[in-house]
């Protein structure tokens, strides 16, 4: 793999990719961006036209949305297992998961607007309501250490990223399950050091 330029701000997503290159051990520059000023630029445009971060240059191909990079990202680098083998049904439970994390994301955002669905239009909207689809996922990660098969993947990255902005937003109250989870996982060493690495750059803007 070509050496990656993540394009991120911080605090943000991309929070997230620091984190999974990580994991990956595997170099990587960056490029800080200030929300408002820089992600709208017309040059960041023509690599976002959303002008969200964050964004992966991979070999001059442009990778956006943090699920999509995450998992290429493993892909990548099979030897670190952070997604389960090609072809198994574990990977199949991760691509699920990885489409119900989007839903749920969407899900928390409407709380977050004061939007909430009446149940006859439930069954068209992908989450139905918030609260059933975060119960999905409570009842799932009960008992277990993590969301697919028996190793640590991306996806437990993306979940334990986005439930501890869901907890940080009061979107989710402190839950036992939740909390056991992301606990578990955020005390990772290289979520620590992805930690360290935004505060240098947070210091670079």
């Amino acid at each position: 793999m070509h050496k990656p330029t993540l394009y991120t701000a911080v605090p943000s997503r991309g929070g997230m990719v620091l984190w999974m290159l990580a994991e990956c051990g595997t170099p990587y520059d960056t490029v800080v961006l200030k929300l408002g000023e820089n992600n709208r630029s017309p040059e960041y445009l023509a690599i976002n036209p959303l002008g969200k971060v964050p964004a992966l240059n991979v070999g001059s191909k442009i990778l956006t949305e943090t699920v999509a990079i995450i998992t290429y990202l493993a892909e990548q680098f099979p030897q670190k297992q952070l997604i389960p083998a090609e072809g198994s049904i574990e990977r199949g439970e991760y691509y699920r998961w990885m489409c119900f994390a989007l839903q749920l994301e969407y899900g928390a955002i409407d709380k977050r607007r004061g939007i909430e669905n009446p149940p006859e239009i439930r069954s068209s909207i992908g989450y139905g309501d918030f609260e059933t689809a975060l119960n999905v996922l409570r009842t799932h990660l009960n008992g277990r250490e993590f969301i697919v098969g028996d190793r640590f993947s991306a996806m437990d990255l993306y979940y334990s990223g986005l439930l501890d902005w869901l907890n940080k937003m009061q979107l989710v109250s402190a839950d036992e399950v939740f909390d056991r989870y992301t606990g578990r996982h955020l005390a990772r060493a290289a979520h620590l050091q992805s930690l360290e690495q935004e505060k240098v750059l947070a210091e670079s803007v």
